[in-house]
């Protein structure tokens, strides 16, 4: 009978470590201070300030590589930020002020798009696109 009861032990020991393991998977960790890479349609999280920055769409206008524009064009990333607070969606682009917001103050964190990668060439589909973001005490 103590065979058993260790082998249901050990059975739920290891189906306890792989449920733990699934719900940290794929976790973006948000730094204060330091760029965050993020795809677009993914969440970056910061516990400690109980923040959670979502990448929810993506408008890629910028002239590609190998092509000839008469405007270099912008890109602009639609965010979607929880706080302790509340809740707030927000746009920043690629090209600067003060026709355009490349960055944004909420709740004393500034939030500043740095790029968006990879930049688009001529005739080559580029599915995934991620987002660099530094948020920093302003």
């Amino acid at each position: 009978m103590k065979k058993y009861e260790f082998l249901i032990v050990v059975i739920g020991v290891i189906f306890l470590f792989f449920s733990c393991n699934k719900n940290q998977e794929g976790v973006i960790t948000l730094k204060i201070g330091k760029v965050t890479e993020i795809k677009v349609g993914k969440t970056a999280e910061n516990s400690q300030k109980g923040l959670s920055l979502r990448v929810d769409n993506l408008n890629e206008s910028r002239c590609p590589t190998g092509a000839m524009c008469v405007w270099e064009g912008y890109a602009s990333v639609e965010l979607h930020l929880t706080t302790k607070n509340g809740k707030h969606d927000f746009t920043l682009d690629t090209h600067h002020p003060p026709i355009y917001k490349n960055d944004t103050i909420i709740e004393g964190l500034k939030y500043e798009l740095i790029d968006i990668l990879p930049y688009p060439i001529l005739d080559k589909e580029q599915l995934i696109k991620t987002v660099k973001i530094l948020v920093s005490d302003k």
